[in-house]
């Protein structure tokens, strides 16, 4: 999924459908605000410069129609209200220079709202986010890369990690990851110490670990070679 095709973003009506009991967020109700949105049953009062300058799918058009008070605010559908506050979190900083948003999950659907909107700078910034959690299981950071198109030198350490370590893939995991890449992992796994899937193997399961995947260098040259990719440059 490419941020210029992504999915198209929720549905958006200037007033809501049917009447639904509201509540103000606590934190992100300016008074000063100029748009009023609204997330399922949550008032979000922002200031609309703020979408504008950033994203470049974020209803504009809308935003140029009155939804500035409570009774006409912007209807978000399909949009979890605490997903929305994650995206504030990062539009309105609590203190400048500091970050609210510290898990996988938060980063997660970070990225999703800013690809569906196409905040591309936050959308790099959820990227470079996620890849710095030493908690990102490499078949979640693989498949965070296949769904965000994100490119594959991101993921360069998850394809590493699966192809090193001792066990092959499971169902859930290749369900996961889908069949192209399961079966290039499981390729990569192969030629490892120069052997190739398809060709009688010489080497022992065993003799295979302590000359192949036990070795860093092979496993990378493996990765390299079977996923096109190379070892990104430390900074």
């Amino acid at each position: 999924m490419t941020i210029t095709d992504a999915p198209e973003p929720p549905p958006y009506i200037t007033t809501p459908s049917e009447p639904l009991a509201t509540r103000r967020h606590e934190e992100y109700y300016f008074e000063d605000g100029n748009l009023v949105i609204q997330v399922s049953g949550i008032l979000f009062r922002v200031w609309d410069g703020s979408f504008r300058r950033h994203s470049k799918a974020f209803p504009v058009p809308l935003l140029d129609k009155a939804a500035n008070d409570d009774e006409h605010p912007l209807v978000l559908e399909g949009v979890d209200p605490a997903d929305f506050e994650r995206l504030l979190w990062i539009v309105y900083p609590p203190v400048l220079g500091e970050c609210k948003a510290t898990t996988i999950r938060d980063w997660t659907a970070i990225l999703d709202l800013a690809t569906r909107w196409q905040f591309a700078d936050i959308r790099e910034l959820a990227i470079r986010s996620l890849g710095a959690l030493p908690d990102l299981d490499p078949v979640d950071k693989i498949e965070l890369a296949q769904n965000y198109d994100i490119r594959r030198q991101w993921a360069y350490g998850a394809y590493v990690a699966l192809c090193s370590r001792p066990a092959a893939l499971d169902v859930i995991e290749g369900r996961q990851l889908g069949i192209e890449t399961t079966v290039n992992v499981a390729f990569a796994r192969c030629v490892q110490g120069r052997l190739m899937c398809g060709r009688r193997l010489t080497r022992t399961r065993e003799k295979l670990d302590k000359w192949g995947r036990k070795k860093p260098d092979e496993v990378k040259k493996a990765v390299e070679e079977v996923f096109e990719i190379k070892e990104p440059v430390a900074a």
